[in-house]
């Protein structure tokens, strides 16, 4: 165990901002005597050194007595009390460093504290805790100075050096330190030395801060037990078991850092927006820009921009906000090698978590992400996740869903290059794209894959998704994992492009069923150079597809054309007469939608007599209705009727009740368009009386939705809301959001038809916040329609 001189030498230095050499040249001593003393290697100093110290650190009487008797522990110290005929007088410690004059902001903060620690009777205790460099320490300095006309017996200030070089302070040391500055004497029994504490404080009061604990234990035989005292700690570690109350610290508004920057670069009229850029490279994260204010202080030619744009490489973040030894990787480093020095063995496993984590660029981990990462089960990788938590390196915004701060996530970066070999972080990767693969070709398989996505798809590629039994499983699984979707993907096109076009394809299924429109064109994308440049020319033309389909759902016909045609191109080459087909019907719709009719007739024809040719009944009925729907629009209503005929006859035989009830509801809503209201209303009832023999319930609720439109077309208003009621109550029974939002909207267009305008708004924000919660396309166009009703 360190000397208490080398200690409170220590601790005296720091809360006066000096370093070694500083403190050696103030106090006239080599760096060499002032190192010694703080290692311990010199225990017991001359008077002299002792007072030339107290004189350069400006200590006060009672501290000034406080070192010296430190010094003096081999007899000294008990021979003069043995001399004292009265009790030295109770100490009034003022021991809190320097309030730095670039604090800025934290004014609720500052406020709540303020009323929580100077309100009622009592001892009260506020832990803040926060990740390194958020600015816990300067914020309890600041508020602990702001009390001090309150608590008017002084303030105690102790680092408990949870984090940071060497072992956190040992509770019975930390006890002696805070005796000798209340003028008591200490004890080398933990108890009796906490009975003293306790005993010296019910009378007095004052602020206590301890500073940088390394855990609630740490903290309990520090706190008053009785009295007036406030108890102010701060620390990296969650202390929910500590008591009192507990204040997380997070990153401050936009405006307070801001000018947090502007001050300490001594910029006061620096350009906003380019200080608010190079906020945003820091993450917000007080100490990053602190750095960054330091860094532009000391390079007064440098433009605001030109930080920001360094900031922006994040491979060399860290080191722009790195100033000497201290600086943000400093800090963050401080607590991963709390954790790996740690006797629990979650704390070391954290650690390995930590750097896996860095590995990903999905913006929400996910515990299913860390267990594969991890190649553990998701229950353990729950706990390391949370221990993470504990001492904020991670944070929570959701149960079940873990962020990495913009800083931490570099520094989660390096460490992974630091301690896993290439190959354990390309395994790691190749298990996490593996298990989203497995689950989602696995969705696929529920939903229906497609004869030419079956026929391509490879059995292993199914494999690891054996615990999701159910497609309800499978489904809440995907929508957990849905904001990591497109991240992974991007990463895979990188890292592992072998297995990038795969899950692409896959992600069809689900994002059709979830209608994200937007991220199916994003997957596609993502992956359209790895497919036309490789030898699958039926990966080619799926990609290419699924390109022009997301294109044409999101009412980009025009964008649609072009990967289309080139999709047919790559079928024909394949050889996938479905394909083919598929490729044609879909192009032959995009060009109907684009009123090019005469164009899109020839495409929709070939696809009939693929589809007929290799007896694939859905193909050719899927053709069929497209041909039907161009006619339709040519006014050659005989030939669109025969067309519709012959896709509903295509589809008789058992099990394809739920194919021929999309085909007649498609009939249906193309009549309707066509002012055809009788035919439209037998079509749609026809596809209503499909889906319920199939057992199809969201279907069912869709044509009713589809008999609602038709019925507001028709100005039959109660009519259309007794199918649309009866639709939403289908929907809600199921748990399907999107067919809820897609009735509410149409029912809110009855209802604003039936001069309810308020009760169309109602349906209307309902099916919008449904759009936004789930992240829909849809929600601008309900914006839209909001505004201007």
């Amino acid at each position: 165990m360190e000397s208490q001189f080398a200690a409170l030498l220590r601790r005296h230095r720091t809360a006066a901002g000096f370093t070694q050499d500083e403190l050696a040249a103030a106090a006239k001593l080599s760096v060499q005597a002032i190192s010694t003393l703080e290692r311990g290697t010199r225990r017991y100093p001359q008077p002299a050194t002792v007072d030339a110290l107290a004189d350069a650190l400006g200590l006060d009487p009672d501290q000034r007595a406080a070192l010296i008797s430190a010094a003096s522990r081999r007899g000294k110290t008990a021979a003069a009390h043995s001399n004292q005929s009265t009790p030295p007088a109770a100490a009034s410690p003022r021991q809190l460093p320097f309030v730095s004059g670039d604090f800025t902001g934290r004014v609720q903060e500052l406020s709540a504290l303020a009323e929580y620690l100077t309100s009622g009777s009592g001892v009260h205790v506020v832990a803040i805790t926060g990740m390194g460099g958020i600015g816990k320490t300067s914020l309890a300095i600041h508020a602990a100075h702001q009390l001090a006309d309150h608590y008017k017996d002084g303030q105690l200030y102790l680092d408990l050096r949870g984090f940071g070089i060497g072992p956190p302070l040992d509770p019975l040391d930390a006890l002696t330190y805070l005796l000798e500055d209340l003028g008591e004497t200490p004890s080398a029994d933990l108890t009796v030395a906490t009975g003293r504490l306790r005993t010296a404080l019910a009378g007095r009061r004052l602020v206590l801060l301890l500073d940088n604990a390394s855990d609630q234990e740490q903290v309990r035989h520090l706190l008053p037990g009785m009295g007036g005292c406030a108890v102010i700690v701060t620390s990296r570690r969650s202390l929910a078991g500590l008591g009192g109350r507990q204040f997380h610290l997070g990153e401050p508004p936009l405006d307070e850092a801001v000018a947090m920057l502007r001050r300490i670069s001594e910029r006061p009229d620096a350009p906003e927006a380019e200080c608010a850029e190079v906020v945003r490279q820091c993450g917000g994260l007080p100490l990053a820009i602190r750095m960054a204010g330091a860094r532009l202080a000391s390079r007064p030619n440098w433009p605001v921009a030109h930080l920001a744009e360094r900031l922006a490489d994040g491979r060399r973040r860290l080191d722009e906000l790195q100033l000497d030894d201290s600086g943000v990787r400093a800090t963050l480093v401080l607590s991963i090698e709390q954790l790996a020095g740690s006797d629990d063995p979650v704390d070391v496993q954290a650690v390995t978590m930590f750097a896996l984590l860095g590995l990903s660029d999905c913006v929400d981990l996910t515990s299913a992400l860390a267990a594969a990462l991890s190649n553990s089960p998701e229950p353990e990788a729950v706990v390391v996740l949370e221990r993470l938590v504990d001492v904020h390196l991670l944070n929570t915004p959701g149960p079940g869903r873990y962020r990495l701060h913009d800083l931490v996530r570099v520094a989660a970066r390096e460490l992974a290059e630091q301690m896993l070999t290439e190959e354990d972080r390309a395994e790691a990767k190749t298990r996490w794209i593996k298990r989203l693969s497995a689950v989602v070709w696995k969705a696929s398989e529920y939903i229906g894959h497609g004869v030419t996505r079956e026929g391509w798809l490879q059995p292993e590629w199914l494999e690891g998704a054996d615990d999701l039994t159910s497609q309800d499983d499978v489904l809440l699984w995907l929508d957990v994992q849905r904001s990591n979707l497109t991240p992974t993907l991007q990463q895979a096109v990188v890292d592992h492009p072998e297995h990038a076009v795969q899950l692409a394809v896959g992600l069809n299924a689900y994002y059709a069923l979830r209608r994200a429109w937007l991220e199916w064109l994003q997957a596609n994308e993502a992956v359209l150079r790895l497919a036309t440049e490789g030898d699958d020319r039926i990966a080619e033309g799926l990609v290419l597809h699924d390109l022009g389909a997301a294109h044409a759902e999101l009412g980009n016909y025009e964008q649609a054309v072009d990967p289309l045609r080139r999709a047919i191109v790559a079928a024909e080459a394949s050889g996938d007469g479905n394909l083919q087909a598929l490729c044609l019907s879909s192009l032959s719709h995009v060009l109907e939608r684009t009123g090019r009719i005469a164009a899109g007739i020839p495409y929709a024809e070939r696809a009939r007599e693929i589809g007929l040719r290799l007896g694939i009944p859905p193909r050719a009925a899927w053709a069929c209705l497209a041909l039907g729907m161009l006619y339709l629009k040519t006014d050659a209503a005989e030939d669109a009727r025969r067309l519709f005929n012959e896709a509903l006859e295509l589809l008789v035989d058992p099990g394809q009740e739920r194919f021929r009830g999309m085909v007649a509801q498609n009939i249906g809503v193309a009549y309707r368009e066509a002012g055809q209201y009788d035919v439209a209303a037998e079509a749609l009832r026809e596809s209503l009386e499909l889906y319920r023999a199939a057992g199809a319930a969201i279907s069912q609720a869709e044509a009713l939705n589809e008999l609602g439109r038709l019925c507001l077309a028709q100005g039959r208003y109660e009519e259309a809301v007794e199918y649309q009621s009866e639709g939403l109550a289908i929907a809600g029974q199921y748990g399907d959001w999107l067919c809820e939002a897609d009735i509410r909207q149409s029912l809110g267009e009855v209802r604003r038809a039936q001069g309810l305008l308020a009760e169309a708004r109602r349906e209307w924000r309902i099916a919008l916040s449904i759009h936004e919660q789930h992240n829909t396309h849809a929600a601008g166009p309900l914006r839209a329609l909001l505004n201007s009703a």
